[in-house]
């Protein structure tokens, strides 16, 4: 086959040949790295495929008239739509250059569309997702929020790790000084038999919740836990007191117990007679949640019997396929097992619900806003359920650029583009309301993904991989119809490189970008005035993958990077400190210059001097920092809680997997008393004030 053959159909897979990185540079992905990358996409049917029906489903935009793809000029002349609600409409079809459009419509929805014996779904999307001013009218302040890692939260006697009852709690207290929203860490369905793998952004399944996150209060009282603590032992109960007060999470220690303690709830409680609710909610939960539970039933069983048998692509073959009669039998010889995970799932569900009730009575006029991974596990649940769905044979991660040089793999892999266009989308959708179900705004980890994504093929390194295009516009009108029927925002994570097409389009579809601090830098490597940062943002001090501002202004995060040698080539440890020296020069400058324009006063002087990179010095800077950030035009404010609290050490270094205790700190005090210190208020106020409102409690 020669190139140009070749090339003709990795475009027709979507697979990109050359790349530009962000110098500009443009990359040619070898010939056998695209060949290896079509034998994962022929086997998912995504080459050469040109139905000629309707696809399953055709995303529309209310208002517009819809072009009808596969259908030519000699198709019937008139179709019929069977609303959601069971109403019908019948009408005419329309002729464009010989193809068949379907006329404006008004009811978003998904609704079945009929032309002949031809059928289809049609998602009828609205023009953009709800917007930050629409969840906030008639308020007196420009809203803001706090940004929080939830494991990462205390309250007494959780264990070890915090959980949904602790973020019910935050809620509260920061609805209390007027925050608007809870921004939280992925709350993803994990491995409950790999207690080891606990990075939130590396989930088995996006569809379910962490069980560790459930709240044992959120069903049952506190004697019937205490009575369930005591059985464990004393020195259950000494090393359940020791994890607690731990300020790192012994991971692997603290999933024990709380499983431990789990199971013997549900053995006292739940097992023989379980409740309604939860009879209910298996029932909703239909399928999906049957087939999850038995996952992790079966991965458990084989992960005692060998380090392969936690990959299900090594299981034995019947076991691959979730729908096999020896699934079943399995299932019905470990129903007892099967049935915990969905207590689990259940527990979660309902520590979740009620933390989103919390916000909501609290006050919050927008609530927690949910965060979605990127990708998932390729040996997790979600992957074992919905094969035909997802990139069987390929992962996710980033090409080579400065601060990777050899590229980044993930671990993770992604949606089929085909598989979703052959099952309308099913997989998508279904993510998307996971991530809506219990909150008021959904962040989409590296939206960029919705456009295009680095695939890498399975046993390569990043620099073999090759973008993949992604079908954009129906995702981007699938999440808006998905926000507008929860009612809630979206925020895309666009750090990074970017195409400005993309961005244009996610502008128009009502998705929020983010603006971070430390990236908010003119092309001569000023820091931007706040006036100039984006009205389609979200405005940031920072995220869970960088330095905390008091951490960057002292140093911190090069320490760790020097120490695990996570420098580019040519790069050493003097030369990062330089750069950084020169970096606070130019921070400092722009916080004294947007302090100058904020008091107008003698107190812009006294700022002049530059603050010392110590723990004293950062105070200062974190103060102002947060102040510039409340200050601009952005539609909403997000505080990282490390940064209201003045912490120095960051959530996760990015490109570690040890070495840097990643997920593991936990916030200092208790989620009553996390938020009650002379720093925090005086930040809180600046915040306050920074957004139009009062700056005193």
């Amino acid at each position: 086959m020669n190139n140009r053959d070749l090339a003709d159909r990795a475009r027709r897979a979507g697979l990109s040949v050359r790349w530009r990185d962000a110098a500009g540079q443009i990359h040619r992905v070898s010939n056998d790295s695209i060949r290896r990358l079509l034998t994962v996409m022929e086997n998912h049917g995504g080459t050469d495929r040109s139905p000629a029906n309707l696809p399953a489903m055709v995303v529309a935009v209310a208002g517009q008239a819809t072009i009808l793809p596969n259908m030519g000029a000699d198709a019937p002349a008139t179709f019929r739509l069977v609303m959601e609600d069971g109403s019908r409409l019948e009408g005419q079809l329309k002729q464009l250059r010989g193809r068949l459009v379907l006329p404006a419509l008004t009811r978003c929805g998904y609704h079945r569309l009929e032309i002949g014996s031809a059928h289809t779904t049609l998602a009828l999307s609205p023009p953009a997702c709800p917007s930050i001013a629409s969840r906030t009218t008639g308020g007196p302040v420009r809203p803001w929020g706090v940004g929080v890692q939830i494991h990462g939260l205390h309250m007494p006697g959780d264990g070890g790790i915090g959980h949904f009852g602790a973020l019910g709690g935050l809620a509260r207290t920061t609805a209390g000084k007027g925050a608007d929203v809870l921004a939280i860490s992925p709350v993803h369905a994990m491995f409950a038999a790999r207690p080891g793998q606990y990075s939130p952004y590396s989930p088995s399944s996006r569809l379910f919740l962490n069980p560790l996150l459930g709240d044992p209060h959120a069903v049952f009282d506190t004697a019937t836990i205490q009575r369930a603590e005591v059985r464990q032992g004393r020195e259950w109960m000494a090393t359940l007191r020791a994890l607690e007060h731990a300020s790192l999470i012994e991971w692997e220690q603290a999933t024990a117990h709380r499983y431990r303690l789990l199971r013997q709830l549900y053995e006292d409680r739940i097992a023989a007679s379980p409740p309604d609710d939860l009879l209910t909610f298996r029932h909703a939960g239909g399928r999906a949640l049957e087939q999850h539970a038995i996952f992790e039933t079966l991965h458990a069983h084989f992960t005692t019997r060998g380090a392969r048998g936690g990959d299900w692509r090594c299981w034995p073959q019947a076991m691959r396929l979730p729908d096999s009669p020896e699934v079943a039998r399995f299932a019905a010889a470990f129903a007892h097992d099967v049935g915990f995970h969905v207590f689990m799932q259940w527990l979660a569900a309902r520590s979740l619900a009620q933390a989103g009730t919390a916000a909501r009575n609290a006050g919050m006029r927008i609530g927690l806003i949910a965060d979605m991974a990127v990708g998932v596990d390729p040996t997790g649940s979600e992957c074992w359920a919905r094969q035909d769905q997802f990139l069987m044979g390929a992962a996710i991660g980033a090409p080579p650029d400065m601060l990777s040089p050899l590229g980044q793999d993930w671990g993770l892999t992604t949606f089929s583009p085909h598989g979703l266009k052959a099952s309308g989308y099913r997989a998508f959708i279904d993510t998307l309301r996971a991530g809506f179900a219990h909150g008021g705004g959904l962040r989409i980890d590296h939206v960029m993904a919705l456009e295009r994504l680095w695939v890498i093929p399975q046993g390569g390194t990043s620099a073999e991989g090759a973008y993949l295009s992604f079908p954009v516009r129906d995702l981007m009108r699938l999440v808006a119809l998905e926000a507008t029927r929860a009612n809630a925002v979206v925020i895309g994570e666009d750090l990074g490189t970017v195409t400005t097409t993309f961005r244009k389009a996610a502008k128009k579809q009502g998705i929020m970008g983010m603006n971070v601090l430390f990236f908010e830098r003119t092309a001569q490597g000023a820091y931007k005035s706040p006036a100039a940062w984006s009205r389609n943002a979200v405005a940031m001090t920072t995220t869970h993958d960088l330095a905390t501002v008091a951490g960057w202004w002292q140093g911190i995060d090069l320490e760790w990077r020097i120490r695990l040698g996570q420098m580019a080539p040519g790069v050493d440890a003097a030369s990062l400190q330089a750069t950084r020296e020169y970096d606070r020069a130019m921070l400092w400058a722009a916080l004294v210059a947007a302090s100058a324009r904020r008091l107008r006063s003698l107190r812009a002087g006294r700022l002049a001097e530059t603050p010392p990179p110590t723990p004293a010095g950062a105070a200062v800077v974190v103060d102002e920092a947060i102040s510039l950030v409340a200050r601009t035009p952005c539609p909403l404010a997000v505080i990282a809680l490390e940064d209201l609290l003045g912490l120095a050490e960051q959530p996760n270094l990015p490109g570690t997997t040890t070495g840097h205790p990643n997920w593991r700190r936990r916030y200092p005090g208790t989620v009553t008393t996390v938020m009650s210190g002379a720093d925090v208020r005086r930040r809180i106020n600046r915040l306050r004030a920074g957004r139009g409102g009062s700056g005193h409690e």
